[in-house]
C-alpha cells in the first residue's frame, strides 16, 4: 500500500491525526454550528434532481479530494464515468495529511472545499453536525437498503441522507495455519473468545513463551473495545445521545479485554510499529484480529519482514457467547457534497457511479481492495473465487457473509474526541488492573461533562 497520512489499511492510525485536528477542528465545528444541530450552509442551492435525466446534457469540471489508494481508485474510475457523463470533467487530488483541518477551513470560511470529500464513516458524524454538506435525500434514499445498516446509520441526521457509504471493514481473524497445526491448534473449536483464550493459552506454553496469541498493547483497547462492543450490540452513546459508556455491554467487553491481559496471550506491541509488522513473518504473533482491509497489508508485505514463505488462512471472529454474533466492522469511509459546490448534480453523479453500482464497486475491491459496502456488489462471482494468497481459501466470501449482521453503533458527532479520550482511560486502566465498574462508571461521568452530554441512568438499578 502507498504510504501517506491514511492509508485505507491503516484507519486505525486516523486517530493520532485526529488528536491533532480536534485542537483545531473542533473549535471549527463548534463556531459552525451548535452542539448537534444541522441546518444548510450560507451559499447553498438544492440539488436539482430534473437535471440528472439526461447523462448527456450534464456538464461541468468536480474536484473530488482522496488519499492515497482511495484516490488512485478513485481515478481508475474516471474514464467509464466520463463514458456515461462526457461532458463531466473529474479532478481527483490526492491531499495530504493536513486533509481534516483544510476542509474544516473551508467549511468554516465558505469557500475553498472540494465538489466531493473524502471521510472516514465514524467522522461523517462530526462533519454533518456543521450544517455544511449537502442534503442528498432527494437522490439518496432510495439506495438506503442497499447499504449495511451499520454503515447508512452514519450518513443520517434526522432521517436526512448526507453522505454515502463507500468502502467497509467487517471483521475476521487473520492466523497462521503452520502454527496452529504446530501446536494442535483448530481454529473450527474457536467459537467464543474464551476459546480463542484458550487456545492462545495452549500456544504459549507449548511454545516456552515465544509464540502470543494476538498483539495486545494497552495503549490501544479502544480497537478491540470497538469491534467486541458491535458484538453484542452495546453503544458508548444511546439513541437519544446520552453518554452510556458505563452500561452493562461495556463492562462485559472490559472485563473480558481484562481476562486477555492477564492471561499473558497478549504481545504487547503497537499497531503498525516494527515490532507488529516484523509478527507478519515470524512465529512472534499467531493471529491478527482485524478488519478486511488488513489482509491487502498482509498481501502487500510478502517478501518484507522475513514473510515470503509465511502462509496465512482466516476464520470468523469468535463470539462472545455461544450462537453470538461473530460480525464486526472497524473502519470503512464515504463521500459527501460540501453544500458551498455550485456543481452538486455533477458531484452527485460521480458519486452514484463510484458508490452506487456493482461495475464500479467490484472494480475498486479488485484492484484496489476496498471492500464494497454496496451489497449488490457482494453477489457477484468475484467474492466466491478462491483466494491464492489465502491457500485458496474463499476468504472474501466469509467476510462478505457477517456484513448485514454487523450491529449499529451510533456515533455522535462526539464520537471520535470519545473515543481518543476512553483510549486514555483505558490505558491508565491496563496498568493499573483496577475494578471495571467503577473506571466505566468514571469514565461515563468525565465523558458526560467534557461533551455536555447528559449520562444515561444506571440499567437495572445498578
Amino acid at each position: 500500500m502507498a504510504e501517506g497520512p491514511i492509508v485505507p489499511a491503516r484507519r486505525w492510525q486516523a486517530l493520532v491525526g485526529w488528536a491533532v485536528v480536534l485542537v483545531v477542528g473542533g473549535l471549527l465545528i463548534a463556531t459552525l454550528r451548535p452542539h448537534g444541530a444541522v441546518a444548510r450552509g450560507a451559499s447553498s442551492s438544492s440539488l436539482d434532481v430534473s437535471k440528472l435525466q439526461h447523462p448527456d446534457q450534464l456538464d461541468g469540471h468536480i474536484t473530488v479530494w482522496g488519499w492515497n489508494i482511495a484516490a488512485k481508485s478513485l481515478r481508475s474510475l474516471t474514464p467509464p464515468f466520463q463514458q456515461r457523463y462526457p461532458h463531466v470533467n473529474v479532478n481527483v487530488e490526492m491531499t495530504g495529511a493536513n486533509v481534516q483541518t483544510r476542509f474544516l477551513l473551508s467549511l468554516a470560511s465558505g469557500a475553498g472545499a472540494p465538489d466531493v470529500m473524502q471521510l472516514q464513516g465514524y467522522e461523517a458524524p462530526r462533519y454533518i453536525a456543521t450544517g455544511r454538506l449537502t442534503d442528498l435525500t432527494p437522490v439518496a434514499a432510495k439506495y438506503a437498503k442497499d447499504f449495511p445498516a451499520s454503515s447508512w446509520a452514519n450518513c443520517l441526521h434526522e432521517g436526512r441522507v448526507y453522505a454515502i457509504p463507500w468502502d467497509i471493514g467487517p471483521c475476521a481473524v487473520f492466523y497462521k495455519p503452520a502454527i496452529f497445526a504446530k501446536y494442535g491448534i483448530n481454529p473450527k473449536r474457536i467459537e467464543t473468545w474464551d476459546d480463542y483464550i484458550a487456545a492462545g493459552q495452549t500456544i504459549v506454553q507449548k511454545s516456552g513463551g515465544r509464540t502470543k496469541m494476538l498483539p495486545l498493547s494497552p495503549g490501544e483497547l479502544q480497537y478491540q473495545y470497538e469491534l467486541m462492543l458491535q458484538q453484542i450490540g452495546g453503544q458508548v452513546f444511546d439513541d437519544h445521545g446520552r453518554v452510556t459508556i458505563n452500561g452493562q455491554e461495556s463492562r462485559r467487553v472490559m472485563g473480558l479485554i481484562r481476562r486477555m491481559l492477564e492471561s499473558g496471550i497478549g504481545a504487547n506491541v503497537r499497531a503498525w510499529g516494527h515490532d507488529w509488522m516484523a509478527g507478519f513473518g515470524g512465529d512472534t504473533i499467531a493471529t491478527y484480529p482485524g478488519a478486511v482491509w488488513l489482509g491487502g497489508t498482509l498481501k502487500d508485505s510478502v517478501g518484507k519482514y522475513g514473510n515470503s514463505g509465511t502462509g496465512w488462512a482466516v476464520f470468523p471472529l469468535p463470539a462472545l457467547d455461544r450462537g453470538g454474533r461473530h460480525a464486526s466492522n472497524l473502519g470503512g469511509s464515504v463521500l459527501a457534497i460540501p453544500d458551498q459546490c455550485p456543481q452538486k448534480e455533477a458531484a452527485w453523479a460521480f458519486i452514484e457511479y463510484t458508490l452506487c453500482t456493482r461495475e464500479a464497486q467490484v472494480a475498486q475491491y479488485r484492484s484496489y481492495d476496498l471492500f464494497p459496502a454496496y451489497l449488490p456488489a457482494l453477489e457477484d462471482p468475484f467474492i466466491r473465487e478462491p483466494d491464492p494468497f489465502f491457500g485458496g481459501q474463499h476468504a472474501r466470501e466469509l467476510f462478505a457473509r457477517t456484513v448485514k449482521d454487523i450491529a449499529v453503533l451510533n456515533r455522535t458527532n462526539d464520537w471520535v474526541e470519545s473515543m481518543i479520550y476512553a483510549s486514555q482511560v483505558f490505558s491508565a486502566w491496563a496498568e493499573e488492573r483496577g475494578d471495571v465498574g467503577p473506571m466505566l462508571d468514571t469514565l461515563a461521568q468525565k465523558l458526560g461533562q467534557r461533551l455536555g452530554r447528559e449520562v444515561a441512568p444506571p440499567e437495572g438499578g445498578r
